[in-house]
C-alpha cells in the first residue's frame, strides 16, 4: 500500500561484522530481513527502509543483544555516509554541519527527517521516520541518535555528552546501557527521538573544515535529494496516528488538523485511498502491541497505557483476539529468537 521508501546501503556499512561480534549469523539474519549481503556491502545501492529497520530488530532478537542498534551506531563513522558525511565534516562549524545534516538527510534516507530546534539557550536535534507503515523502529532510533552524537564528538571530543536523550519507544531491558553510552539521563515514551544540548556549542569549529569542497558536495546532494520518492498520504496519516499514541493525540480531529483537513474532509480523502481511519488506528495499535509484546523487559501495563487501555485486562483481551495468544504467551513464543 503506497510508495515504499528507501535508504542508502551506506547506512548499513559494517553491520555484518557487528552481527558476527554479537554471535549472530549475518547471512541468516539478512535473509530473514529480505536483504542480500551484496546489497548491504555496496554503499552505492538503495535498500528498502522498512527492511533496513527490520534488519536491526531481527539482529537484536537473534543475537540476544537487545542494544544491537546502539552498538552499531556507536561504531559507525561519519565518513561512511558518503557525500553527506563528507559535507558534514567539511562544514565550518558544528552548527553548519547540523544544518547540512538536516537539509540533505533525504538524500541518504527517504520519508525521514532530522530537525534542529531551539528555545533559549538549549537546542534539540530531532529524528523521525515520517512513514507510519514502518512499525519496527526502536533499534533504528537508537542507532541513528548514536551516529548523530558521533558528529558532536568529532567536533567537541570523545567525552562530550548531551544534556538528555528522548525516545519515542518504551523503556527496554538495556536501558542502562543506553544511558551509559550517551552519559546522560534518558527518557522514554517521549513525543520525539531527540537529544538536548547547549546552543553555545553550535559555534565550535569542525576540525576538518574545508570550505572549498562545500559547493560540489552540496550540488551532488541536491541531485540525490531531488530523486527521492515523495511521501504519500497514507504514510503521513499512519505516522501521525503512531506518534499520537505517545502524545495522547491519536484521534481523527488532531490528525485532520495537522494535515490541513476538516474531520469530514479527512474521511473523504481516506475513502478515496480505500482506507478508514478507525481501521488504520487499529492497525497501528496492533503493530505496536505485537512489537512490544515480543520484547523482554517491557511491562505489559506500560504497553496497555501507551495504546489507550485503562486496564491491563482490556489490553490482554484485545491482544488475544488479534493473535490467538495472551501477551505473556506471545512473548514466550518469541523468546527463542533471542537465543
Amino acid at each position: 500500500m503506497g510508495i515504499e521508501p528507501s535508504i542508502s546501503a551506506a547506512a548499513a556499512v559494517g553491520v555484518s561484522g557487528v552481527i558476527g561480534q554479537c554471535g549472530g549469523d549475518a547471512e541468516r539474519i539478512l535473509g530473514a530481513a529480505r536483504l542480500r549481503m551484496g546489497e548491504v556491502e555496496n554503499p552505492g545501492c538503495r535498500i528498502n527502509l522498512g527492511h533496513y529497520c527490520g534488519l536491526f530488530e531481527l539482529a537484536a532478537r537473534q543475537t540476544g543483544a537487545d542494544d544491537f542498534g546502539l552498538r552499531y551506531g556507536l561504531q559507525y563513522r561519519v565518513e561512511n555516509m558518503g557525500a553527506l558525511g563528507a559535507l558534514i565534516l567539511a562544514s565550518p562549524s558544528l552548527g553548519a554541519a547540523l544544518r547540512n545534516l538536516c537539509a540533505y538527510f533525504p538524500a541518504l534516507q527517504e520519508h525521514s527527517a532530522v530537525t534542529l530546534r531551539g528555545q533559549g539557550g538549549l537546542m534539540a536535534l530531532e529524528y523521525r521516520i515520517t512513514d507510519g507503515r514502518i512499525a519496527q523502529r526502536r533499534q533504528d532510533a537508537e542507532l541513528s541518535l548514536a551516529i548523530f552524537m558521533g558528529i558532536f564528538r568529532r567536533c567537541l571530543g570523545p567525552g562530550w555528552a548531551p544534556l538528555e536523550m528522548q525516545f519515542e519507544h518504551l523503556r527496554a531491558v538495556e536501558a542502562e546501557a543506553v544511558a551509559g553510552a550517551f552519559n546522560c539521563p534518558v527518557y522514554y515514551a517521549a513525543p520525539r527521538n531527540a537529544f538536548i544540548f547547549h546552543r553555545a556549542v553550535l559555534s565550535m569549529p569542525m576540525p576538518g573544515a574545508d570550505p572549498a569542497r562545500l559547493p560540489a558536495l552540496e550540488e551532488a546532494l541536491r541531485r540525490q535529494a531531488s530523486s527521492a520518492v515523495p511521501e504519500d498520504f497514507l504514510g503521513q496519516v499512519l505516522s501521525l496516528i503512531r506518534t499520537g499514541f505517545t502524545s495522547g493525540e491519536a484521534n481523527i480531529d488532531i490528525v485532520a488538523s495537522r494535515l490541513g483537513y476538516s474531520r469530514a474532509g479527512l474521511y473523504r480523502r481516506l475513502a478515496l485511498e480505500g482506507a478508514d481511519f478507525s481501521e488504520l488506528t487499529q492497525r497501528i495499535r496492533r503493530e505496536l502491541a505485537e512489537s512490544y509484546a515480543s520484547l523482554p523487559g517491557i511491562a505489559f501495563t506500560d504497553v496497555a497505557l501507551l495504546l489507550g487501555y485503562s486496564e491491563l485486562s482490556a489490553f490482554s483481551r484485545a491482544f488475544t483476539r488479534w493473535t490467538g495468544l495472551s501477551p505473556a504467551r506471545y512473548r514466550q513464543v518469541c523468546q527463542p529468537l533471542h537465543a
